[in-house]
C-alpha cells in the first residue's frame, strides 16, 4: 500500500542522515514510499512490451549480481518496481542504490513519461 506522506524507516545500522537525502532525491524522481516507509515503488512506462521486458531483464541481471531482488510487475507497456530490505527490515543503502540503478537503466531502455507507454487494444 502507498501513502501520500509516509516517513522513511531505515533498517538498523543504516546512516539515516545520508540515506535521508538520497531518499528525498529518489522521491523527486517519482519514487513513492510504502505506507510503512520501508520500501520504494515506481512505475516505468515504455513504448513496447519488448522494451518493458528488456528493462526487467536488466534489473534481474544487476539484482542477481548484488544479491538484492525487487518485486516487479510487467504489463504490456509498463513495469512496477518495488524495493525493500527484509533483513534487517527497513530501507537500506541497497534499496537506494538499486532504485538509482533503475533510474539510469530506464533512460537507456527508452522509458517514456507516464501515460505515453503502449496500451492494450486498438489504436
Amino acid at each position: 500500500m502507498l501513502s501520500s506522506n509516509p516517513v522513511p524507516r531505515f533498517a538498523d545500522g543504516e546512516d539515516s542522515s545520508q540515506l535521508g537525502s538520497e531518499t528525498k532525491s529518489l522521491q523527486e524522481q517519482g519514487w513513492v514510499l510504502d505506507t510503512d516507509g520501508m520500501g520504494f515503488t515506481k512505475t516505468f512506462s515504455f513504448k513496447s512490451y519488448f522494451k518493458a521486458v528488456s528493462f526487467v531483464n536488466m534489473i534481474a541481471a544487476e539484482s542477481s549480481t548484488k544479491k538484492h531482488h525487487p518485486t516487479m510487475t510487467v504489463r504490456i507497456g509498463s513495469v512496477d518496481v518495488h524495493w525493500t530490505t527484509h533483513h534487517p527490515r527497513g530501507l537500506t543503502n541497497k534499496d537506494i542504490k538499486m532504485a538509482q540503478f533503475c533510474e539510469n537503466g530506464s533512460d537507456l531502455m527508452g522509458a517514456v513519461a507516464s501515460g505515453h507507454g503502449i496500451k492494450c487494444g486498438p489504436k
